[in-house]
């Protein structure tokens, strides 16, 4: 079945990049974060082709925040943001960062918090800034109040990557502030004539990225590529690449076991169980390409790598022979690590029958084949006794 490569309203602010959603590589995928913390009505549709941003969205960056997959990109994107983050740095001071209804000043203004990613909370220490401090106005009788969840959700997950990252606590502060009017302070502000310079750029800059991603809507709708070949692709994933990018260089990093329940945390331990039969469908589904195989002198070995792993459980939806499972809780320790780690190494068999390769040891058929004489067996015997039988097929 061929669908889009893309899912990009021309109007809408964000695009989405089909081969990274967990819902569009996996049907069985509960996944559904983006909708769950978008404030505007109808702004974010789940389909059968994944999710898609229509022209109501508002620009919050809420989505973009939400996906772990790094699927939902904004015109104004994570690049941009970073920039503007290392370009206001001062050393060994705060950083501030703020939305448009918060009083006072800040480094970095925001339509709305939710549009932080772990990333951009961590990026003005790994810049040399002592702490960072996210001034909260209040959302509930903010129109975005539903969008509140996320932020907080991501300001506690990056507090806890600074504990394991052996910073301790204290870095990253909230502090209550009231509503009124915000004021970004720019390094450039004494010179009004580049200010106004990087402004254009910027625009220009966002524009160009709108177009681009129109064009590349419009050549993928003209010849969308099948299913079967999106899937066999495994992009990277942009936000993972950008937090573990920021993790890799704070200052004074030794990273230390931070235990947490695995619950609302884009990471996951994964087991692999005795029923695996080597068939690949977890490796195909994985949306950032976190799991990988390989045939080593006749053994199948399959891999992780816990760093890119995000918890999105498609390899767990998708087994048939449900031998994925996660875990209760996760080490967040476990993103500073940078190998893979073997969930499974056994001897490869080929089936008598079909003669494919397979894992189990207490047959010489496949899972399959065995399948399959099992209900012709079964309907075999109801045949025979006259349709009186109880044998599930």
């Amino acid at each position: 079945m061929d669908m889009k490569h893309f899912a990009i309203p021309p109007e809408a602010p964000a695009r989405v990049e089909s081969a990274l959603c967990s819902r569009y590589r996996c049907s069985k995928s509960q996944c559904a974060a983006c909708a769950i913390v978008c404030p505007v009505p109808g702004a974010v549709r789940l389909t059968e082709d994944g999710a898609a941003i229509t022209a109501a969205c508002m620009g919050c960056g809420a989505c973009v925040s939400a996906c772990p997959n790094g699927a939902i990109a904004a015109q104004v994107g994570d690049a941009q943001l970073t920039q503007r983050i290392r370009e206001r740095v001062r050393q060994a001071d705060r950083f501030r960062i703020s939305c448009s209804r918060a009083q006072g000043q800040a480094d970095l203004v925001l339509p709305c918090l939710s549009r932080l990613t772990e990333a951009l909370v961590l990026e003005p220490l790994r810049s040399g800034a002592s702490r960072v401090e996210l001034a909260d106005p209040g959302c509930m009788e903010c129109g975005l109040a539903k969008a509140a969840p996320q932020w907080e959700g991501v300001v506690r997950f990056a507090e806890g990557l600074c504990e394991a990252a052996g910073l301790g606590i204290g870095r990253i502060a909230r502090t209550r502030v009231p509503a009124g009017r915000t004021e970004e302070v720019r390094p450039e502000a004494a010179n009004p004539r580049r200010a106004l310079f990087r402004s254009v750029v910027e625009h220009w800059r966002a524009s160009g990225e709108a177009a681009a991603a129109h064009a590349d809507e419009a050549v993928a709708a003209e010849a969308p590529p099948p299913f079967r070949e999106i899937v066999q692709q495994h992009g990277s994933n942009p936000k993972r690449a950008a937090l573990l990018h920021v993790l890799k260089a704070l200052p004074g990093a030794h990273p230390v076991s931070k235990v947490v329940p695995a619950a609302g945390v884009p990471l996951a331990r994964l087991e692999v169980g005795r029923s695996c039969v080597g068939c690949n469908v977890c490796e195909t589904l994985c949306p950032v390409g976190a799991l990988r195989h390989r045939d080593e002198d006749g053994r199948y070995v399959l891999e992780v790598d816990a760093a890119l792993c995000t918890g999105c459980r498609v390899c767990a939806a998708a087994c048939y022979h449900q031998a994925v499972h996660v875990g209760d809780t996760v080490d967040l320790a476990s993103l500073f690590e940078s190998h893979r780690r073997v969930l499974v190494s056994e001897a490869l068999r080929t089936c008598a029958a079909c003669h494919e390769s397979f894992l189990d040891t207490s047959s010489e058929f496949c899972p399959s084949c065995r399948l399959s004489g099992d209900r012709r067996e079964a309907m075999a015997r109801r045949f025979f006794s006259g349709g009186n039988q109880s044998d599930q097929i």
